[in-house]
């Protein structure tokens, strides 16, 4: 079963390889370009749909290996995945929308938690959060958890996609400490599909890190926020035992510290205009700031690339300390 993973891995980078740059150049033609300036790091206009090729790769890597290695591919693979597929296919239409044309918060939100009521309505829910070897059982309450577990994780890796490299390589990392844990506990599929989406997110890299020639967009980080937040659940909570909470949230340290972070300072900040109210703390959060870990560390006098390789080093420390400390061996 190793192999199925590995070919999905090498295919999904070889496929992006060759298809990030088709997608450059289609970004250019049409014009849609992240230009510099405000908050932008980059000096140049870069092309911003990235997540195209890497949705594409992935996607075609997971149907060439179902068409030519279909006895390696467990029979309910497509069905364990088709919540994912749905929810992941509307969570990627949100970003390419918002890149394309620009959404609102509001709309925005609303159809990410649409995404995640599919998934949650397929059964995939945080029940039990399970805390120095004591686990308690969420009752309803697990439906409001999941949702802002997925809403949440989604838009923490949208808020960090803000250097050249850095979304995408905590993503591969993150994705394949994730894909061994639930290779471990005995979930082929939700692991197929991170195999593929790690190799896309590396054949990616090679163009996105610094100097990018390519970003991501909202309909990669999203979507890669989403399904990493997605498969998680499955390795988290599926199974006779649960996997203990500081796992995951090891894992995905660095974009829940910076979302966390990031809200607090938004909540907190006075609203233009002067006086607080509803609408104008909202818009408050959803502004725009230099304020992102990524952004203070490029404010102690340190490249993109210095930035970019320690935050991966903190997030692979973390994501080996989370593998060594879980009990993998009980699906």
């Amino acid at each position: 079963m190793l192999a199925v993973y590995l070919l999905l891995g090498i295919g999904a980078t070889a496929l992006a390889l060759v298809l990030t740059p088709l997608v450059a150049r289609g970004s250019l033609v049409l014009g849609l370009v992240d230009a510099p300036g405000g908050r932008k790091v980059h000096a140049e206009s870069v092309p911003r749909l990235g997540g195209v090729a890497v949705v594409a790769a992935s996607a075609l890597a997971m149907i060439l290996a179902a068409t030519f290695v279909p006895e390696r591919l467990a029979p309910d693979t497509w069905t364990t995945l088709r919540p994912l597929l749905l929810a992941g296919g509307l969570i990627f239409l949100v970003g390419l929308a918002d890149d394309v044309h620009g959404l609102g918060p509001v709309p925005k939100l609303a159809l990410e938690v649409a995404a995640a009521l599919v998934v949650m309505l397929s059964g995939l829910l945080i029940e039990r959060v399970t805390l120095l070897g004591v686990s308690w059982d969420l009752g309803w309450l697990a439906w409001p958890v999941t949702a802002a577990w997925l809403v949440g994780l989604t838009n923490a890796f949208n808020l960090v996609d803000g250097l050249d490299g850095l979304a995408a390589g905590v993503a591969a990392v993150a994705g394949a400490a994730c894909g061994a844990i639930l290779i471990a506990r005995g979930h082929p599929a939700e692991a197929m599909l991170l195999a593929s989406l790690v190799g896309a997110a590396l054949g990616f890299l090679v163009y996105n890190f610094s100097p990018a020639s390519i970003f991501l967009g909202d309909c990669g980080s999203l979507l890669i926020g989403f399904i990493l937040a997605a498969t998680a659940i499955a390795g988290w909570q599926k199974g006779a035992t649960a996997l203990a909470t500081g796992v995951p949230l090891m894992i995905f340290a660095l974009p829940i510290a910076d979302a966390a972070s990031t809200l607090v300072r938004r909540i907190w900040a006075r609203p233009d205009g002067g006086r607080a109210s509803l609408g104008s703390t909202l818009r408050q959060i959803v502004q725009p700031d230099r304020q992102h870990i990524h952004h203070r560390l490029l404010g102690l006098g340190w490249s993109t690339r210095r930035t970019v390789l320690i935050l991966y080093g903190v997030t692979s420390v973390l994501s080996l300390l989370a593998l060594a400390t879980a009990r993998l061996n009980t699906p």
